[in-house]
């Protein structure tokens, strides 16, 4: 069941009022932030967020670092350190946007690939992956709604990412929160955030890697219980039990007969 989640975006919008990022989306010109109230305080909170995004998701979303394209290990990570206020509606404008975040601030973004731990995906571990040669990593640093540049001056400029630059990183952005409190006069409130259903964010690589998974049990005769458990998580529930709903298999206990476990080989062969 899809579920609602703050995605990071990127604030340039048209002259209509719609999100540059979202222009080949479908109803494109509705796809607009919803506006701040004229008497709103669109910096009333301060906060760190991280997101994970799949390659693609990032690029639509006109986040993304370079290609789109990746492998199943390459993923986007989204730091951003900012102050900004939230507006949330039931109706969802264009049908897809249930939320705005407004603010300034300083947003990170990481383009991750190839990489070989299976740390948490969060800044700092990915920092040590990096730093270690179990991940490549790009990365790219953005000021969100500061009109004064040389406060930007003390991030880190291009280079390896690497737990010097992870440390400069987070020093900066304390430097930044800093200004944007003493000066907030001067900050420009812009759409760095849409509150979106998870569908947007579904990863085409880890639903394939579902699919063969439960055919490969299929084809090894496990029941659904088992194909489910032996899982731990790692793949998709929805699609196991689906794949074998699919097969004809509709019991938790049912043992896959020989037909299908040739159905599931067909399948496979295709």
């Amino acid at each position: 069941m899809a579920t609602l989640n703050w995605y990071p975006i990127n604030p340039l919008l048209k002259e209509d009022g719609s999100f540059y990022s979202l222009s080949f989306s479908e109803n494109a010109n509705e796809l607009k932030p919803i506006d701040l109230s004229e008497d709103e305080n669109p910096f009333a909170q301060f906060k760190v967020m991280q997101s994970s995004l799949n390659l693609q998701t990032a690029s639509e979303l006109g986040v993304a670092i370079g290609s789109a394209n990746g492998s199943f290990k390459s993923f986007c990570l989204s730091y951003e350190a900012m102050m900004f206020t939230e507006k949330i509606t039931t109706t969802p404008i264009g049908g897809k946007i249930y939320g705005t975040r407004w603010g300034a601030g300083l947003r990170v973004v990481l383009k991750v690939t190839d990489i070989q731990s299976k740390a948490d995906f969060n800044f700092g571990a990915i920092a040590a992956a990096a730093e270690l040669g179990l991940a490549k990593v790009e990365y790219e640093i953005n000021g969100i709604g500061i009109s004064k540049p040389s406060i930007l001056k003390v991030l880190p400029g291009p280079g390896e990412f690497n737990f010097e630059n992870y440390n400069k990183i987070l020093e900066a952005a304390d430097k930044v929160k800093k200004y944007m409190a003493d000066y907030s006069d001067e900050l420009k409130p812009e759409p760095f955030q849409v509150f979106m259903s998870d569908e947007v964010n579904k990863d085409i690589f880890k639903d394939s890697q579902s699919v063969i998974y439960a055919a490969r049990n299929v084809m090894s005769r496990n029941t659904m219980s088992e194909a489910l458990s032996n899982s731990r998580g790692m793949f998709s529930p929805e699609i196991i039990t689906g794949f074998y709903s699919k097969i004809g298999i509709f019991h938790d206990d049912a043992k896959p007969s020989r037909e299908d476990k040739r159905e599931a080989q067909s399948f496979l062969d295709v």
